[in-house]
């Protein structure tokens, strides 16, 4: 299998360095910051460095997998899909957007491409979605935070983040609002309301508490199917790196899924 890779930070170097390792899977071309390529030669020998969709798409790759941003999705996505190559991405929060979701479905609907959305930082996806088909009722999605890790995003215009002692609840809205307003932080808000109730009917609730020392996540949804709750905490993939160990995981599941003998 070829894959072409958009994205090489914390995130995309722990995908590509596991998915090197695979025998029958090849990196044909990378698409990545000017900066970055010295440590894709490094990590994958002679492939090739990229910048465009069409540089990236002229190498013909089966699969391309997306671990960038929400504007390395935007420019690569409708290019991908309209050549009809399957996408795995996770920068899914923009699909938020009404337009840009169903332009993007539309147009891999004509090409017979698919787009597959990895869990990302969170579980029970697979749960999720089964229940969706009997019927789903009530879908929640709630994340704690320490202060540092909610530094730089929109919660310093909600919350005075320095003066937070205890648990605060900040933000309380649907997931349109939270993947629209949060962006980069709100990804697996889109997840969860793609797989089950939507947008709209999806809520969301972010807290900053001073406790915790991961990024935690709790998913509570009830249904025709009964009632599920799932609660993470989740390590970064260094002491150095900022990237999500879970997330980058769950792409590389997601490829190998795609030629697995037993598939989970």
């Amino acid at each position: 299998m070829k894959l072409g890779l958009v994205g090489f930070g914390g995130i995309g170097q722990i995908v590509a360095a596991h998915l090197s390792r695979d025998a029958g899977t090849q990196f044909v071309a990378v698409a990545a910051r000017a900066h970055q390529r010295e440590g894709i030669g490094a990590l994958l020998g002679a492939v090739e460095h990229v910048d465009s969709p069409e540089a990236l798409l002229a190498h013909a790759p089966d699969l391309v997998v997306e671990c960038a941003s929400h504007a390395a999705f935007r420019r690569y996505a409708e290019p991908v899909l309209a050549a009809g190559i399957d996408l795995v991405a996770v920068s899914v929060g923009v699909l938020a957007e009404a337009a840009l979701r169903s332009r993007l479905l539309h147009c891999a609907r004509r090409s017979g491409a698919s787009l597959q959305i990895p869990a990302g930082a969170i579980g029970g996806i697979d749960a999720i979605a089964a229940a969706r088909l009997a019927g789903l009722t009530e879908v929640a999605y709630v994340t704690r935070k320490n202060a540092a890790t909610w530094a730089g995003t929109p919660a310093e215009d909600m919350i005075d983040l320095a003066a937070v002692r205890e648990p605060k609840l900040f933000f309380d809205d649907t997931a349109e609002r939270a993947a629209l307003i949060f962006t980069e932080k709100a990804n697996v808000t889109a997840t969860l309301a793609l797989a089950g109730l939507g947008f709209a009917q999806t809520r969301v609730r972010f807290w900053v508490d001073p406790a915790v020392t991961r990024s935690v996540h709790h998913i509570e949804a009830t249904g025709a199917c009964g009632t599920l709750m799932l609660e993470m905490g989740n390590n970064v993939a260094s002491a150095t790196s900022k990237a999500s160990l879970q997330t980058a995981m769950s792409i590389v599941q997601a490829v190998r899924n795609r030629t697995a003998t037993v598939r989970f």
